[in-house]
């Protein structure tokens, strides 16, 4: 990691003669060419290193430190747009802050070096209507399929009537089918929309609206807190409308895919516009193709998942961040970040509105409000008629169950009961696939990873154990690899899967749906959706993906299975995001006329928190874990920051952590500890060990400096990894 300098001339950026450019293959670095006429700093250009050639985007003016005869001739990607001077700082300010090479983070903004080469032309087919000769059957089907249906890619045909590429190639060989290329023109779309009027808003929704446009002007970020229901995403789409209507182009950032389809037709609806998607399930051509119209500024609007938050916009001017309490937001592999916080980065850089959104915000987000930072929009009630749910804590210590089951007898009466009503139940279970652990019944021998230091989740639908952590899978064996015994595994504790096969055991003829990450891909979810939309479904039984932002008209009973799951474990934040996602889980219920009710499992009802999700004052719960974590001198009141330390030698690593251990900074003045080195809680993964450093200061200490005096005593060979997490949200 090293600092950039990124010189900004008053000519508008221009640098003339020489140019430092960074490199975007990371670990190359840092060096000065030579340029024929003037170019913007933040130009992509193309440059030559010993004997290959590398794509790098200049940072400003030539550092003079060789003679310019010397240096060699930048090629400048003339056909693409520069990275604005806006996004070169955030990536500046974000490398040293997460202490990663600027490279890397360079590498956000352009994450395909293929991005920078033209797209390529589109090949179609279409008919050749004079001949019609010697086609077989299934030929004359294909042939009248491209007839009414042209302009499309041989791949795309064979896909659509799943056949193979034979059929097509024999139609052209025998000219009954023509290729013709399609000129690639997407990127000058008219982005000229005409902007619906806007929505009928309630007296909160309007006054949270009104406060907003009031302070924008003195204030960048802000805070929509509100209940469930109550209509948030109508406040920052009215706030959305006026930045369009004025030339600015938006993003909104949403913490899992599975929300988009909601959010886009939402959107469209209020808008009449349709957003541009960024995600990792986006073939790499849209993402390419979306990625130009970002850089080329057509495009309006982005929906996305976090890495959007690294597009190269031309002129953003508002950014929101949905469900703001959301844990996926936070990155923990390559560049480590959390992409709320870094949104108010980067707003700050932009000079956008920035928009929290969430019925729960994070107790760090509510400490920004309390020091003045954000500025609080409170939608203290639901949209409409609605009403807020009854939470019931169903104590399964005096509700006993069978063996092998997990629901409750007052569960089954409340599934009943919306059933015959023509209601829709969730059931919710934190868990993938049939069952979390499998065992030998003869020996007690565990099932577990070959790579990690976690069990193989059983899923009976497959036929296979998968390991969550790394995708190792594998058949179910025939018998022990311990003992030697047949045919003895059996499935410990409840998954998705199994829930199901009991709900359908008590209830054989309704319909059910199971929505978990392993279910819900982008190709199947608008047909899901659809379906439980359409009442098609009696019972949608879930994980944590159907707890966030879902709108179902017909579900008014939610039941939490197993509800006690997520206050085990060391997490700090485990409290709160307990009680995050029980009251998010019991918004789902009773979003229209009916009144909802939320049933949670418990054999803790006592628990502080199980009783804060009761009474839903989120007031009291706030107040009560800020106290505990000030205490404690934890975040959001201190600071925090990990070092996980890999290696796939165990005695290499063991040897290191020594000399890692010995050279700890002692320094004046200052609190700081460090904990460890202890095994890391999943002390395997994909064949690393892992150890962990947790290191522990006051919240006006800077970490970055103490770490990077640390590890600059150390020699790290290719056989050690260290991953510096600043503000760790995962201590698995």
């Amino acid at each position: 990691m090293r600092k950039l300098i990124i010189f900004i001339s008053k000519n508008k950026h221009l640098i003339r003669d020489t140019c430092r450019v960074l490199l975007l293959n990371p670990g190359k670095g840092i060096f000065d060419y030579s340029i024929e006429k003037k170019i913007r700093v933040g130009k992509l250009v193309y440059v030559p290193l010993k004997n290959n050639y590398f794509y790098g985007v200049v940072i400003g003016k030539g550092s003079n430190s060789i003679d310019f005869k010397k240096l060699k001739p930048a090629i400048v990607l003339e056909n693409i747009p520069s990275l604005s001077i806006e996004i070169l700082k955030f990536c500046d300010w974000l490398s040293e802050w997460c202490m990663q090479d600027n490279s890397l983070v360079a590498r956000l903004v352009v994450p395909s070096l293929d991005y920078l080469k033209p797209i390529k032309n589109k090949y179609v087919l279409y008919v050749n209507k004079t001949n019609t000769d010697g086609m077989t059957k299934l030929g004359l089907e294909t042939y009248k399929y491209i007839n009414e249906n042209p302009n499309l890619s041989l791949a795309d045909y064979c896909k659509i009537l799943n056949i193979s590429r034979s059929v097509i190639n024999n139609l052209i060989k025998n000219k009954n089918i023509l290729i013709k290329e399609m000129p690639f023109n997407n990127l000058d779309d008219d982005i000229a929309v005409n902007l619906k009027k806007n929505t009928n808003l309630n007296t909160y929704q309007y006054k949270a609206l009104q406060k907003l446009k009031k302070l924008s002007k003195k204030h960048n970020n802000f805070l929509i807190d509100g209940v469930t229901g109550s209509g948030k995403t109508e406040v920052y789409i009215s706030v959305i409308k006026e930045q369009l209507s004025k030339g600015k182009q938006c993003l909104i950032l949403l913490p899992e895919i599975a929300l988009t389809s909601q959010l886009l037709r939402t959107f469209e609806e209020r808008t009449g516009i349709k957003p541009l998607l960024w995600h990792s399930e986006l073939s790499s051509k849209d993402r390419h193709l979306n990625w130009l119209k970002v850089l080329n500024g057509n495009a309006q609007v982005v929906v996305g998942a976090r890495s959007a938050l690294f597009l190269p916009f031309r002129n953003l001017s508002c950014i929101v961040v949905d469900e703001e309490h959301d844990s996926s937001y936070k990155q923990d592999d390559g560049v480590i970040y959390n992409a709320r916080d870094m949104a108010v980065v980067r707003g700050k850089f932009s000079g956008a509105i920035v928009i929290l959104s969430s019925a729960t915000p994070s107790l760090e987000t509510m400490n920004n409000v309390k020091l003045g930072k954000y500025v609080k929009l409170d939608l203290p009630a639901r949209y409409g008629n609605s009403l807020m749910p009854e939470i019931k804590l169903i104590d399964m210590r005096k509700h006993g169950i069978n063996k092998n089951n997990w629901i409750s007898d007052i569960a089954k009466k409340a599934i009943n009961d919306a059933i015959n009503a023509d209601e829709q139940v969730l059931l919710f279970l934190n868990r993938r696939g049939y069952s979390p652990l499998t065992i030998c019944n003869s020996c007690g021998h565990r099932y577990e990873c070959e790579h990690c230091s976690s069990s193989l989740v059983y899923h009976k639908k497959e036929g296979k154990m998968k390991c969550h952590l790394c995708g190792f899978s594998t058949n179910i064996p025939n018998k022990c690899g311990e003992c030697g015994e047949e045919n003895s595994f059996i499935p410990c504790g409840p998954g998705v899967e199994r829930l199901s096969e009991e709900v359908k055991t008590i209830f054989p003829n309704i319909n059910t749906e199971i929505l978990t990450s392993d279910t819900l891909t982008k190709q199947s979810e608008e047909n899901t959706f659809n379906k439980i939309l359409s009442g098609q479904v009696n019972v949608i039984i879930g994980t944590q993906l159907v707890a966030k932002g879902h709108h179902f008209p017909k579900l008014n009973t939610v039941i939490a299975i197993d509800a006690d799951l997520g206050l085990s474990g060391s997490d700090l934040r485990a409290s709160e995001k307990t009680f995050q996602l029980f009251t998010q889980l019991s918004g789902r219920a009773g979003r229209e006329s009916q009144k909802g009710k939320a049933y949670i499992q418990t054999f803790d009802p006592e628990n502080e928190v199980m009783q804060a999700i009761l009474s839903g004052n989120k007031t009291k719960f706030i107040k009560a874990e800020s106290k505990a974590r000030s205490y404690r001198n934890l975040p959001p009141y201190g600071r925090l920051a990990s070092l996980i330390i890999q290696s796939k030698n165990h005695n290499d690593l063991q040897l290191f952590l020594k000399l890692m251990s010995k050279s700890i900074p002692i320094v004046k003045n200052l609190r700081i500890d460090v904990l460890g080195p202890a095994p890391a809680p999943i002390s395997k993964l994909r064949d690393w060990y892992r150890y962990r450093y947790l290191i522990k200061s006051d919240f006006n200490v800077r970490l970055q400096p103490y770490i990077k005096k640390w590890l600059s005593k150390l020699k790290v060979n290719r056989a050690i990894r260290v991953k510096i997490d600043i503000d760790p949200y995962n201590f698995m």
